[in-house]
């Protein structure tokens, strides 16, 4: 019999949002799908955010939780929000964002339909003061539905990278998922708390690597994905390299431990991508900063033990020559070449 209280939970990671959390309560609220339970977590705002969530829990009791909870990240908050998830599916919203009105009526009904684990739907970029151009995002594949058989030999094989550079055919964002809670509380362990960038990755490979069978919306972008001007900022992340290993050690465990498919290549294909995109971005973003200094950051960075590996056993024979070309500069240490090949780009 099924125990469930209502038929999707969805969980709100909330810290210091007090700008955005009305609109995103709003939209979260004006859900087609009536038989939802919202789940707004507190993460130790020091904000009036915390006020605004139990604002929301008094004036609709019967579906608004909140959670309160010391400070502890984002991973930490929406894992704490799926443990006390009382529907039959479990979706995401961050704070910042909002959804569109018949977003979760359409996922639960495909994936009742189809008695799937996962469903999945894509996303619109939004950004502040309309800075950028909108634009939309979904996973790329030639089918809808996955069976075990389709996700083995179709989805797995590119789903991390497909040999080209930054070739991710899993959308890693969790907020763009409809999942089993059954599935969502079975992983929960395996999601580390200290991963800070590609935190959402980690979710989502181990969901799809349990999933029985998987659905994607096709065309359908009802997630609106907020970049504000703090999202977008141009400094540089001196940590950066150390937290994209974190990634890359979580995701290669939750791979050795589920043991029915081989990522190892795809992730070291992945780590050396985001590490060239750290390199560049050192460059663009340092543009004062004297050669020297560039020179130290880019040695520190391609003699690190694991990008050397990482320079040794990737496979993407769907890189373009220009691409090949700066993976031989960085794996020989022509960081004045590598400079001026950046130089040049952002000219």
């Amino acid at each position: 019999m099924d125990s469930y209280l209502f038929d999707v939970s969805i969980v709100i990671p909330v810290y210091n949002m007090e700008q955005y959390l009305d609109r995103c309560m709003e939209s979260v609220l004006a859900q087609t799908l009536t038989n939802i339970e919202i789940i707004l977590v507190d993460d130790g705002s020091n904000d009036r955010s915390a006020i605004i969530c139990d604002s929301y829990a008094k004036k609709y009791p019967e579906k608004v939780v909140v959670l309160h909870k010391e400070n502890g990240g984002l991973t930490s908050a929406w894992k704490a929000g799926s443990r006390i998830a009382r529907g039959r599916y479990t979706g995401y919203v961050d704070s910042d964002d909002y959804i569109n009105p018949d977003m979760y009526e359409k996922l639960f009904v495909r994936i009742t339909r189809e008695n799937a684990d996962i469903a999945c739907c894509g996303l619109h970029h939004v950004y502040e003061n309309n800075s950028h151009k909108e634009w939309d995002d979904q996973m790329d594949f030639p089918i809808d539905v996955f069976s075990p058989e389709e996700l083995k030999n179709s989805m797995f094989p590119v789903l991390i990278n497909d040999g080209s550079f930054m070739g991710r055919h899993l959308h890693p964002n969790r907020v763009t998922k409809l999942v089993r809670t059954d599935l969502v509380l079975k992983n929960l362990d395996l999601c580390s708390d200290s991963v800070s960038i590609g935190e959402d990755f980690q979710f989502s490979l181990c969901m799809f690597l349990d999933a029985e069978k998987v659905v994607v919306l096709k065309d359908f972008f009802p997630y609106n994905y907020y970049m504000n001007d703090a999202s977008m900022t141009m400094r540089y992340d001196s940590s950066y390299m150390d937290k994209i290993k974190v990634m890359k050690e979580n995701l290669l465990r939750i791979s050795r431990q589920k043991n029915n498919f081989d990522f190892e290549t795809q992730i070291w294909n992945d780590f050396l991508c985001l590490t060239v995109l750290h390199v560049k971005g050192g460059i663009y973003k340092k543009k004062a900063a004297p050669y020297s200094e560039h020179r130290a950051d880019m040695k520190s960075v391609c003699t690190d033990p694991d990008v050397v590996h990482a320079l040794s056993v990737y496979d993407m024979p769907k890189l373009t020559a220009a691409e090949k070309l700066f993976l031989f500069f960085m794996k020989h240490h022509l960081y004045f070449l590598i400079f001026c090949a950046v130089r040049i780009y952002f000219r």
